[in-house]
C-alpha cells in the first residue's frame, strides 16, 4: 500500500482532545447511516460536537485559480455567517479556502481527513489544521497513527458526502475527486450545485460537467440556501447584504453591511447608535441588518440597544 508523499512520519503528537465517536453512540450523526458502507465509528478532535443537521460540503481542486479560491472563501463565509457547518477535505485549493471562509466568519467548520491526526497531509495546511482543531472538528475514520494512502481520500468523500444536506463544487478538472464526491452527494440524494467559471480553464470542465447534467448554480449562498428551501429569504433583504458577492467578505472597497457590522463589533459590544455612526450605515439598515445576523446566529442582543458578536471557540 503506498504511504503517500508529503506526509511526515511523526507529526503532531497525539492530543488529549482526541475521541471517539461509535456508531450508535450519541454524538454520530443518523446521515452516515444513508451509506452502504457507513464507518463502524470516526475519530475526532477539536471543541465542536458533530452537528446533526445544518451541514453544508465546499469541494473541489487542489490547483484552484485566485476566482475559485475567492468564491469558495466567500460561499462559506456567508454560509457560515447565517449558522451553517461547513464541511471539506482540508486538501489544498478550494478545500482550504472553504475552511478558511467559515473560520472568519467564526462560523463551524469540519475537515475530514484521509489519514489519522498524527499526519497532516499536505504538509502546508499545518496552521489551518491545528486552528480547526482548536476551533471547529477534524473527523478520520482511521486511527490517529494511520499514514494517508491514495485510496483513503475517495472513502473520506463519502463521509463528506453523507454529513452534507447540500454539496457544492467550486472547481474542479474532469477526474478530480470533487467529481467523486458529487457522485457520492448524488447517489444519497444530496442537493448538488456547482459555481460556474471561465469556459477557457480546466479547472471549469467539472463544475460545468455537473451544470449540463443538472446540477444547481451557486453564483452565492442564497442560491444554495434557496436550492435548500425555495422559500428561504422570502420578502427579506438579506440580498445585498450577508451575501452581497460583489462587496463580500474579502472584496476590496465598500463591503456590505454584515461584514461592516462584524468587523465593528470585535473589539466588543456596542449600541446600535454608535454601530451606525462608526459604519456609516443608516440607523435603521443597522438595525435591521443586526436582526438578521442575530438570526443566523452572528451577534446576539444585550441590554441596553446593544450588540456583540457570537465567539465560537
Amino acid at each position: 500500500m503506498e504511504t503517500l508523499r508529503g506526509a511526515p512520519a511523526t507529526g503532531n503528537p497525539p492530543p488529549a482532545s482526541v475521541r471517539r465517536i461509535e456508531r450508535g453512540g450519541p454524538e454520530y450523526p443518523e446521515r452516515l447511516t444513508h451509506l452502504y458502507l457507513p464507518p463502524d465509528g470516526l475519530w475526532a478532535r477539536g471543541p465542536t460536537r458533530l452537528p446533526a443537521d445544518r451541514m453544508i460540503g465546499i469541494v473541489g481542486t487542489r490547483r484552484a485559480t485566485e476566482y475559485g479560491r475567492r468564491m469558495a472563501h466567500d460561499l462559506a463565509f456567508d454560509l457560515a455567517a447565517e449558522g451553517w457547518a461547513i464541511v471539506s477535505g482540508l486538501a489544498a485549493g478550494i478545500d482550504a479556502a472553504a475552511h478558511r471562509g467559515a473560520l472568519a466568519a467564526h462560523g463551524t467548520t469540519i475537515g475530514v481527513l484521509g489519514c489519522g491526526f498524527d499526519h497532516v497531509y499536505p504538509v502546508a495546511n499545518r496552521g489551518l489544521y491545528e486552528s480547526i482543531a482548536r476551533r471547529g472538528l477534524l473527523l478520520s475514520e482511521y486511527p490517529p497513527e494511520q499514514t494517508p494512502r491514495k485510496f483513503h481520500f475517495p472513502e473520506r468523500n463519502r463521509i463528506i458526502a453523507a454529513l452534507s444536506s447540500a454539496l457544492v463544487v467550486v472547481q474542479a478538472g474532469e477526474k478530480s475527486g470533487a467529481l467523486i464526491t458529487a457522485g457520492f452527494a448524488l447517489d444519497l440524494g444530496r442537493e448538488v450545485l456547482a459555481v460556474p467559471g471561465a469556459a477557457d480553464q480546466p479547472v471549469s470542465r467539472g463544475a460545468h460537467q455537473l451544470l449540463r447534467e443538472g446540477a444547481a448554480v451557486a453564483e452565492t449562498a442564497l442560491d444554495v440556501l434557496r436550492q435548500l428551501d425555495p422559500s428561504y429569504g422570502g420578502n427579506s433583504t438579506i440580498q445585498g447584504t450577508l451575501f452581497d458577492t460583489g462587496c463580500g467578505s474579502t472584496g476590496a472597497g465598500i463591503k456590505g453591511p454584515a461584514v461592516r457590522l462584524r468587523e465593528a463589533l470585535v473589539g466588543g459590544p456596542a449600541l446600535v447608535d454608535d454601530l451606525a455612526g462608526v459604519t456609516g450605515i443608516a440607523v435603521s439598515e443597522t438595525l435591521a441588518t443586526l436582526v438578521r445576523m442575530e438570526l443566523g446566529g452572528m451577534v446576539r442582543s444585550l441590554p441596553g440597544h446593544r450588540f456583540e458578536l457570537v465567539r465560537r471557540s
